[in-house]
């Protein structure tokens, strides 16, 4: 399974961003290899719907978890059409740990936005 995380670096040491749609980068975790893949979210300097736009991202490397901050209406909207789980970083700040307490059934599910977005009627 890959497990997407929100990042301000390009490596698996980098801490946790507070953003997702306009986070740095992109964190995939492979749960069978336990390789961690880093790209840069193109999404991010976009005008308007960049965490709908982040997803794709997400769907593009075949996600199916995403450990993240807050998430927003279109982007929950999203992720739970494409079947992509979410699951709140808290207070974690490094993706090891992020990941584990994920393996240890310590992070909460969302299932529904967790702020409000900027451009839903």
């Amino acid at each position: 399974m890959i497990v997407a995380l929100c990042s301000t670096g390009f490596d698996d040491q980098a801490e946790l961003d507070s953003r997702f749609g306009r986070c740095s980068h992109f964190l995939f975790f492979d749960t069978d290899q336990r390789t961690f893949k880093t790209v840069s979210n193109s999404a991010k300097d976009a005008s308007g719907g960049a965490g709908a736009q982040a997803v794709q991202i997400l769907v593009n490397f075949g996600t199916g978890v995403l450990i993240a901050p807050d998430v927003g209406p279109q982007a929950m909207d999203a992720l739970q059409a494409m079947n992509i789980s979410v699951f709140r970083q808290g207070s974690i700040t490094l993706p090891d740990k992020a990941i584990k307490a994920w393996e240890n059934h310590r992070l909460e599910e969302q299932q529904k936005a967790s702020v409000a977005g900027m451009h839903r009627a």
